[in-house]
């Protein structure tokens, strides 16, 4: 696949007649001393009126189990052969960053050295976002849409959380963002040589003037006009049209579940700028009348991903050991992969909504997070004990382990409890599984660091449930697994032995207190392949 998975994906969707934007691929095995000759024929055969962007479209990106949402470059940049040249070699260069190997390894992906450019004329929207959903019988669902005035690139990277549209009865949508101070829009080659404080049109039929702050890279970044400060983002009309174009767009994929980036125009039209398998799915958030954590030391942000997860705040970037702590953070980066491997308990980030990169990738590692908590890093000083509840969205400053609140957050009906010895272990407390945690590498680990699995075979589905292996971080599977047992990578977590004859394993792991209490619980991404 030399046009990569982006590329391929939406020539599928122009075939079918749906709103892709024209564009050029340079190929993953198009020669490095080429690309100039490649700059020329781009910028004779693309039109750009506001510019051009380079996406990158590796082969394993937007995969049905990893996404590596925000983790290649993709670079707007003017229709000028020195900074399109420059913006190509950005973006190939990406496919060489060790996080996107790393991050590939722990979800099962098998990573290139190499990626395809998808080259094309930047647009100028009048809004654009993101939109999720699960669509059934040629309609979508269960879905949420979240939306901002100009270029995605603010929401998608986590820098601004957007307005939200959803199709939860109990969420009223649209409800608006608190605030979206900058706009960003690509700009004409006389726009981008203004100097800050000048103004210029939005859209010369729109009748809307915008003052520039700045620009760089081919984008002008705007302060919002009054005018659409109190404007809704995405109209009712505009919302319907683009729930139709993602169902005949999963239906054209054949995807039950899909993420879609999207972009309006100012003279309404929709454009669909990418399409991927929906990684993770939604949260599933509590009715207006579930129990949920109340008083002064409670913080809210957007349920991000699912699980909970209880340790002492680390902030970023100061960061040295996370293995069990609750990341606080900012929007998270390709840079951070390796700390979000690393076994944090939870994350907290300052920005961003369910859709951000932040968002995607901490759901694919299964790790439970928490986002648009806008004063996590002075309200939660570091060492603090919080307790960050992903599908709820709230975090709390608790001074110990925190008791249970409500029967249906804390079953472990559909929940392995991890363990480090089997010794009297408790198995009246209604957990579907038990996993052993052995790492050979650990001092502290009681059992014999040449045994990859210690006595799997005499336990493996003996007693009231079953009982696995959790080798954690990215050790090897063994070459000989033990005789029952068959090995399940886990993306953030190790690889799992399991036993053949035993029932598919839970969909939730947890870390138990000495009273049953669930100190850490996280869901169980799984690949078998």
């Amino acid at each position: 696949m030399t046009a990569g998975a982006k590329a391929t994906a939406l020539a599928r969707l122009t075939a079918f007649g749906l709103p892709v934007p024209a564009g050029i691929v340079v190929p993953v095995d198009h020669p490095d001393d080429l690309l100039a000759d490649a700059v020329a024929e781009l910028l004779a055969r693309l039109p750009a009126p506001y510019g051009l962007v380079a996406r990158s479209s590796a082969v394993a990106e937007d995969g049905a189990g990893a996404s590596f949402a925000g983790l290649y470059t993709s670079r707007f940049c003017p229709a000028d052969p020195d900074a399109l040249l420059e913006a190509l070699r950005a973006v190939r260069a990406s496919a060489r960053n060790p996080a996107i190997t790393t991050y590939g390894h722990a979800l099962g992906a098998n990573v290139g050295p190499q990626t395809a450019v998808l080259v094309q004329p930047a647009l100028r929207p009048a809004c654009s976002g993101v939109l999720a959903a699960s669509v059934t019988d040629g309609s979508c669902t269960s879905w949420r849409i979240e939306a901002v005035h100009g270029l995605a690139e603010p929401l998608v990277s986590g820098a601004q959380a957007g307005e939200t549209h959803t199709s939860d009865p109990d969420h009223h949508a649209p409800a608006r963002p608190a605030t979206q101070p900058l706009i960003q829009l690509p700009g004409t080659p006389t726009e981008l040589e203004l100097p800050p404080g000048e103004w210029i049109e939005l859209d010369q039929d729109c009748g809307i003037r915008a003052k520039i702050q700045t620009s760089h890279g081919g984008v002008l970044h705007l302060y919002t006009p009054t005018a659409l400060a109190d404007r809704p983002v995405l109209t009712t009309k505009a919302r319907e049209q683009l729930l139709a174009a993602a169902a005949l767009t999963a239906a054209v994929l054949a995807l039950e579940h899909i993420d879609i980036e999207w972009a309006i125009g100012f003279d309404g039209a929709l454009h669909l700028v990418q399409a991927r398998p929906l990684t993770a799915p939604l949260i599933n958030r509590p009715t207006a009348t579930a129990a949920q954590p109340t008083g002064p030391r409670v913080l809210r942000g957007i349920a991000a991903a699912p699980g909970t997860g209880t340790g002492p705040a680390v902030h970023s970037p100061a960061i040295t050991d996370v293995r069990g702590s609750a990341l606080i953070c900012d929007a998270l980066g390709p840079e951070t992969v390796p700390t979000l491997l690393a076994g944090p308990a939870a994350v907290v980030a300052t920005t961003g909504g369910e859709l951000s990169h932040t968002a995607i990738i901490t759901r694919e590692l299964g790790i439970p997070c928490v986002t648009n908590v806008t004063n996590a890093l002075t309200a939660i000083t570091s060492g603090t004990l919080v307790e960050v509840d992903g599908g709820t969205g709230t975090v709390r400053v608790t001074p110990a382990i925190p008791n249970p609140r409500t029967a249906p957050t804390r079953s472990l009906t559909h929940v392995a409890a991890l363990t480090r010895a089997l010794d009297g272990l408790a198995v009246d407390d209604g957990r579907a599984a038990t996993v052993l945690w052995h790492d050979p590498h650990d001092p502290h680990d009681p059992h014999d660091p040449h045994d990859p699995a210690p006595g799997l075979a005499a336990f493996g589905t003996s007693g009231p449930h079953p009982v696995g292996v959790l080798l954690p971080g990215s050790l090897p599977i063994p070459v000989t697994v033990p005789p029952g047992a068959r090995p399940i990578r886990l993306p953030g977590l190790g690889t799992l032995l399991w036993p053949h004859d035993a029932p598919p394993p839970p969909t939730d792991i947890a870390v138990l207190g000495p009273d049953g209490q669930i100190l850490s619980r996280r869901a169980l991404c799984r690949d078998t392949h």
